[in-house]
């Protein structure tokens, strides 16, 4: 008997390892299936969905960790691009169709949420964007519990968001996100209860949270991690370490990439000691770590879409399961569609608009090193327009998005909240995919000009010379290329100093510069005469009184 039970417990333990050795076969080989098949995501979670849904909050005091109660004018406490200042109150959301209202047999003095504001530069702002966190008591909304609840005051057209992740439902290699537009009102329950009416916010826009789950409605696992850019252009930082690191601290770490998914960042620093190792080979590196197919379309739709200022932040990626590949996901659509008269192009110089800017993020800039890339960026982009981007298909999007915009546009708070009247606003929505095509054509206009170089401080030697240096250019039209050194005064607008036709890396200044505060301009010129400047910027006082940023120009000070 008891030579039996052991030899039935061998059996079984035989049996339980055999069906754990066939999972991981099975596992490893779906990784193995999904990396050879690229980024793909069960489409049929996407409907066309062009309704208006109306969203009552009723927000209530709230005592955070700290024992004081706070209610919900904490939120006009935001300034712009200040996260650490972030309470978070209880709520009441009901999410209706267009035109209704509350049932008065309806409970909206019970929590069922909380809300917070979200956002950076928009934190400021008079009517805040929401983050919403639904309760198990609150009906998920198709199927979302996270929902981000974005006012867009500074998007000239109002459809940025919902234009732009319609269209990325129709790109293969991308993910996009789920899209409703919402009217918003907000009750505040401090108010004496006869005052406590529902105030209309405006138009908003609700996009889909990235995170774990996400991920999972795709068909892509749970396993893996995923960031939110925020101040990350694939460099070193100190912020960025692993959780088993003991000067990890997740604040410093999320104020350059924000967690969306995963506890451990093992995968992102490895990916990160590759690409920042000058001594591999970047087309090895590249192909171990990234898909490029994903890359390439995700590159191509944001540069088609006008927005460049993905460099550090404005992207989600992640990775699944066991994989080393990473893929991208464009994120925060605001900064796009702006064309024509609107492009905001007096703080930097035609050379380095388009694809040039991204050459400050390391992984951009080697990747645009590798033969061949500007032309498989080029043709990625032509075919995104032939395609997915047709005139045809964003004018059938559009369509519908006018009836929403004339429903709101019109009444308060949002005809204070536009940048150009209701019918201009429809003849520039007529004319977006103009833009885009404009935007292909100052890829293949820009792609003409040098790679922009990052210049160092200057250095005083000890005979009193100065010596300039700065990182080597090339063409991507293989013309032979020069530098030009100009060394301008403390008011940015008189040149003191010029060099032209330096054919190294460095020059010495022998004579020197008297003590005080300089600038320092250093471009590439090619044979054919285009010249592009240095990828340092300084901060100048407009004539409005705003600061802006003046690119090709590093300050510098002589002691």
């Amino acid at each position: 008997m008891k030579r039996d039970r052991i030899y039935k417990n061998i059996i079984l333990i035989s049996m339980t390892l055999a069906a754990a050795m066939l999972f991981l076969v099975l596992y490893f080989d779906l990784e193995r299936r999904r990396e050879a098949k690229g980024l793909t995501e069960d489409k049929g979670i996407y409907m066309q969905d062009n309704n208006i849904y109306d969203v009552y909050i009723s927000v209530f005091p709230t005592e955070n960790d700290e024992g004081e109660v706070m209610d919900l004018s904490a939120f006009s406490l935001h300034t712009s691009g200040n996260r650490d200042y972030n309470p978070v109150l209880d709520c009441n959301v009901q999410i209706l169709n267009e035109g209704e209202t509350p049932d008065i047999k309806t409970d909206i003095n019970s929590k069922n949420a909380t809300i917070r504001v979200r956002g950076n530069t928009s934190r400021g702002d008079k009517y805040k964007s929401y983050k919403v966190k639904l309760e198990n008591s609150a009906k998920p909304f198709f199927g979302q519990t996270n929902l981000n609840i974005n006012k867009h005051t500074w998007d000239i057209t109002k459809i940025a968001t919902k234009l732009q992740t319609d269209l990325l439902v129709d790109i293969d290699d991308l993910l996009s996100y789920r899209t409703y537009f919402m009217r918003v009102w907000i009750r505040d329950t401090t108010l004496p209860e006869e005052e406590q009416q529902f105030q209309y916010q405006g138009l908003y826009t609700e996009i889909e949270q990235p995170d774990k789950e996400y991920l999972r409605v795709r068909g892509l696992g749970e396993n893996g991690v995923m960031y939110k850019a925020r101040n990350f252009a694939f460099g070193f930082s100190d912020g960025l370490r692993n959780v088993d690191d003991p000067m990890y601290d997740k604040d410093k770490f999320e104020a350059v990439l924000g967690i969306q998914a995963g506890n451990n960042h093992r995968k992102l620093l490895e990916m990160l000691a590759a690409v920042n190792d000058m001594s591999l080979d970047f087309k090895e590196v590249f192909q171990t770590y990234f898909d490029e197919e994903n890359y390439l379309t995700w590159l191509a739709f944001n540069l088609l879409m006008g927005n460049e200022d993905v460099i550090s932040q404005n992207y989600i990626f992640f990775s699944l399961g066991n994989s080393k590949t990473w893929y991208f996901i464009p994120w925060d659509f605001d900064g796009a569609l702006y064309f024509d008269k609107y492009v905001d192009t007096w703080q930097y110089p035609l050379s380095l608009r388009s694809m040039q800017r991204l050459n400050i993020s390391i992984l951009h800039r080697r990747y645009f090193q590798i033969d061949g890339s500007i032309e498989k960026l080029q043709k990625k982009m032509e075919e995104l327009l032939c395609k997915s981007i047709t005139r045809e298909r964003v004018r059938e999007l559009v369509a519908p998005y006018k009836g929403v915009l004339y429903k709101t546009l019109s009444i308060p708070p949002d005809d204070r909240l536009k940048d150009i009247t209701l019918e201009e606003l429809m003849v520039y929505l007529d004319n977006l995919h103009e833009g885009m095509v404009e935007s292909y054509e100052l890829y293949k206009r820009n792609i003409a000009y040098p790679i922009p170089v990052f210049v160092a401080q200057p250095e005083k030697q000890e005979d009193g010379s100065l010596r300039f240096a700065w990182e080597p250019s090339y063409s991507y039209q293989g013309l032979a290329i020069t530098y030009k050194i100009q060394v301008l005064d403390d008011t940015m607008d008189k040149v003191i100093f010029e060099q032209e036709g330096i054919e190294d890396t460095c020059w010495v200044l022998k004579e020197g510069l008297k003590p005080g505060a300089y600038f320092l301009r250093v471009s590439v010129v090619d044979s054919e005469g285009h010249e592009q400047t240095n990828l340092e910027y300084s901060m100048k006082q407009a004539e409005d009184g705003w600061p802006v940023e003046i690119y090709g120009l590093l300050d510098f000070v002589i002691d």
